[in-house]
């Protein structure tokens, strides 16, 4: 159970790379318990998240709390496409915020069909000034604009036009930081 999994999260306090794949749990409708098995791990700098197909999970908003310590994160990957109760991702405002080390960040919210804006990711968005790679997927998100992505890099307060690389389509977006020669 995820209950167990809490437990035994929390005495590994030296981990530097964590992948939990929930792909397709049915029945999971709730990560509360996975809030206090992440934040013991300070250590972390690679998280990644799979919580895709979890048709009856509906929010991820534990893991606010469960991010907010894990400050030496460099990479962080999260993954709730087919997760159609989901309305809104407002959480994510608040969990990318304390990532300040942050140089990578990929999520997928394809085919949640009731999420009507990415809008709440611009504030977190704005604090992770180490950013490098930036990927975001939102095939089938009819009420997602196609230019989200790029809207939301250009609010923030680090990005220069001339550094980025950006590409994508109508429902996935990267954008990745230039290599700038010293030559």
């Amino acid at each position: 159970s995820i209950q167990s999994l809490e437990n035994g999260l929390r005495n590994l306090v030296n981990l530097t790379t964590l992948k939990l794949d929930f792909h397709e749990c049915r029945h999971l409708t709730s990560i509360q318990s996975l809030e206090n098995g992440l934040r013991p791990l300070v250590n972390l700098t690679t998280l990644t998240l799979k919580f895709n197909g979890c048709k009856r999970l509906s929010s991820i908003q534990s893991l606010e709390n469960g991010l907010r310590t894990l400050v030496n994160l460099t990479t962080f990957t999260l993954d709730i496409s087919e997760c159609y109760n989901f309305t809104s991702i407002q959480p994510l405002e608040n969990c990318l915020q304390p990532l300040v080390n942050l140089t990578t960040l990929k999520l997928d919210i394809s085919e949640c069909y009731n999420l009507t804006s990415i809008q709440p990711l611009e504030k977190g968005l704005q604090k992770l000034a180490k950013l490098t790679s930036l990927t975001l997927q939102f095939y089938k998100c009819p009420g997602v604009e196609k230019s989200s992505g790029f809207n939301l890099l250009k609010s923030c307060p680090w990005y220069n036009e001339k550094e980025w690389n950006l590409s994508g389509d109508d429902s996935l977006f990267k954008a990745t930081k230039k290599i700038i020669s010293e030559d």
